[in-house]
């Protein structure tokens, strides 16, 4: 007899959730069930952890408040696939890009699903099971392990979407402003494109080090010294060609915009764009990355320019799913990615 229940986590309240009995969701047409193996923390999951609000349990979508709440970044393997799909992908190990769209929009006939106006983010990843489109479902890499597969959709995706946005000519300088998990992404993205000089500035000593190892060829420690200065610095008082901005706080923000020179280009996944009044600097933000592009992502991938394994720093069972969450968002300094694996 087929169970029709399932684990998820359910926030109770600030920081705080149990692992419950839920019932277990059914693919329809064009879906696979998979069966989740491990779900990344991601800092876009860490406000809603920390509020004290609690929302419609029913909610689909981007909802801390639903069971797996806003967990998106899982890998897994399929278990069950619905009306349409080829029975041979049961069994198949995947990784999941969670980004989908209307299906019947300009961008989503060219893939490009983060462009869409109706977008939305498959989330519930800190459960048992989660239903997916079959096509978002994708094969994890010969010999790449569930843990490091559960990041490919927004630790190379976001970095590498955002970094061909800034269009990076080989031979130009490049200033990373945070050097978290994606911004330590931004870091390799510049790398691959070709940038002469990468300055990658954070507060943390171990996460400039690690971006040493990753392809940055200067870091800054912004509370030692002026980080816009040092950028000004290191590029012969020019500034720095093209600045990739992670950090989602105001002060960084304009630190980061100063760093560019004139008629240069600044591409943020964080915070918001600064308007730059009559200073000749192109500004973007960028979500994401579209999906057509991750075919030529995961050659990176799979050529070890690109790495993920990195970036682990600790695992947890779903039952200490609480404890995974503290050192996430309270251990900066010692933690990049957490893992949350279902068993």
């Amino acid at each position: 007899m087929t169970n029709t229940t399932m684990r998820a986590v359910l926030k109770t309240g600030a920081e705080k959730a149990d692992v419950v009995d839920v019932p277990r969701p059914t693919e329809g047409p064009g879906e696979v069930l998979v069966r989740i193996y491990a779900c990344a923390v991601c800092a876009s999951d860490l406000e809603g952890w920390a509020s004290p609000d609690i929302g419609d349990r029913d909610q689909t979508g981007w909802n801390a408040s639903q069971p797996g709440m806003t967990g998106h970044e899982y890998s897994g393997v399929i278990e069950q696939a619905g009306e349409g799909v080829p029975q041979g992908r049961v069994g198949e190990e995947v990784w999941v890009d969670p980004i989908v769209g209307c299906g019947d929009c300009p961008a989503c006939d060219e893939k490009r699903y983060n462009l869409c106006p109706d977008a939305s983010v498959i989330c519930g990843g800190y459960a048992d099971y989660v239903v997916v489109p079959a096509p978002m479902a994708l094969p994890i890499p010969d010999g790449m392990s569930m843990n490091v597969a559960s990041m490919i959709s927004d630790m190379m995706g976001t970095p590498m979407g955002a970094t061909k946005r800034a269009n990076i000519t080989p031979g130009e300088t490049v200033a990373v402003w945070g050097l978290g998990p994606v911004g330590l992404g931004l870091v390799q993205a510049a790398r691959i494109a070709g940038a002469a000089t990468i300055t990658g500035v954070d507060l943390h000593p171990s996460r400039r080090e690690l971006a040493m190892e990753l392809g940055a060829t200067h870091t800054i420690d912004p509370a030692a010294q002026d980080p816009t200065a040092a950028v000004r610095a290191l590029t012969n008082g020019r500034g720095a060609d093209v600045v990739l901005h992670s950090v989602a706080a105001p002060a960084p923000t304009k630190q980061a915009f100063d760093a560019v020179r004139l008629e240069g280009r600044m591409v943020t996944v964080a915070g918001y764009p600064p308007a730059g009044g009559q200073e000749p600097k192109s500004v973007t933000g960028n979500w994401t990355c579209s999906h057509r592009d991750f075919p030529e992502y995961l050659t990176h991938l799979a050529a070890g320019r690109f790495r993920l394994d990195a970036y682990v720093t600790h695992t947890f069972p779903m039952a200490s799913v609480e404890e995974a969450f503290h050192v996430r968002l309270h251990k900066p300094d010692e933690s990049l990615k957490v893992i949350v694996e279902m068993v």
